[in-house]
């Protein structure tokens, strides 16, 4: 057996040196190149990467109402005019009044590839159930436009102007009933609102959705509804329903002959703010994508027409402007909630 001298050994102990040096620089550099893909992949500073794959948009509601319309005309309109180089596609994950949607997006922190249809409902959701889904686990994207409420009775109703239905329902305190959805809601805090300022006092009650409060008001089940103007305008067309007043700054202009509740003295804005949000801690690039895609939607011929057919206010709003309309909510909410007795006591 040949033997091996001090310097045979020496030699043998840098080769073994030399080829570890050699593996840990391999495993070094192919870190780096990983580091370095996924940085491409969640970043649009080469315009060529985020994004590379399809990006859900969460409906918080069921198939057909109305944030599931508006998600779903959203992403026919960035495929359409090829506002990104990937499709949108729409998950409902409808349940606890939003709970279900925005837990499941907040749980994706830091995903660029999921967002969600919400605004408002990411101050009221954690505020009712408790459940640590607010605005401070999202990254606001902006809005594009208001889904107004609306006050309506039926065509038969005596009451022809706001300042009516609350004149009766002074007179005859809970008997005056007013049809509304969600707790909490638009058209919940509506009533809250105009109950706080005339010191009337409506039977609000509280359906499942705007379709039925509707159909409840033309029943003669409950005497008004203060429903979304989508919701309303089917059967105001047909004389079933008449529109009292609309919570808008101005005239909404496919209805120039009805009021704003300001005109008659109530100053009073509420609707469904159409807006969107992404999980915290997304790559500021993608956000600004998304951000982007929702203002070149905003000006599109489509959706300009779908808010004058669906009497939308016209509202835009990018990601800093929401990030500062969720701050103002959160104060005006948390109150009105608490005044209505529906924030969960920890």
């Amino acid at each position: 057996m040949m033997g091996f001298d001090r310097n045979h050994l020496f030699c043998l102990d840098n080769l073994k040196v030399a080829f570890m040096a050699r593996g840990l620089l391999a495993t070094a550099f192919a870190w780096v190149a990983a580091t370095h893909a996924f940085a491409q992949t969640a970043s649009t500073g080469s315009g060529q990467s985020y994004p590379t794959r399809p990006i859900e948009l969460v409906s918080p509601t069921g198939a057909g109402g109305g944030s599931d319309i508006v998600a779903r005309t959203v992403a026919e309109i960035a495929a359409k005019e090829k506002l990104l180089p990937q499709q949108i596609f729409v998950q409902n994950r409808a349940g606890g009044g939003g709970a279900v949607g925005q837990t499941y997006v907040a749980g994706k922190r830091g995903d660029p590839y999921v967002f969600i249809q919400a605004a408002s409902g990411l101050v009221t959701v954690p505020l009712r159930t408790g459940l640590d889904v607010g605005a401070d686990k999202f990254t606001p994207l902006g809005a594009i436009g208001r889904d107004l409420n609306s006050i309506a009775v039926s065509a038969d109703s005596p009451w022809r102007t706001v300042k009516d239905l609350i004149d009766a329902a002074r007179a005859r305190p809970k008997t005056i009933s007013v049809g509304t959805t969600s707790p909490g809601g638009s058209a919940h805090t509506l009533m809250h609102k105009l109950q706080k300022m005339t010191g009337a006092q409506f039977n609000v009650v509280s359906f499942k959705s705007g379709a039925e409060s509707v159909t409840a008001v033309m029943g003669g089940h409950i005497q008004a509804t203060a429903e979304n103007l989508g919701e309303v305008m089917g059967q105001v067309e047909t004389k079933k329903l008449r529109l009292l007043g609309v919570p808008s700054l101005s005239r909404v202009p496919g209805l120039p002959n009805v009021p704003t509740l300001k005109e008659q003295g109530y100053d009073i804005q509420a609707g469904g703010l159409r807006g969107f949000a992404a999980p915290a801690r997304i790559p500021p690039e993608a956000a600004k994508t998304l951000e982007d895609m929702l203002a070149k939607v905003h000006k599109s011929a489509q959706w300009r027409d779908y808010m004058v057919r669906n009497m939308y206010e016209d509202v835009y709003m990018n990601g800093e402007d929401m990030r500062k309309w969720l701050a103002a909510q959160q104060t005006e909410l948390a109150t009105f909630l608490g005044e209505m007795g529906l924030v969960l006591k920890k």
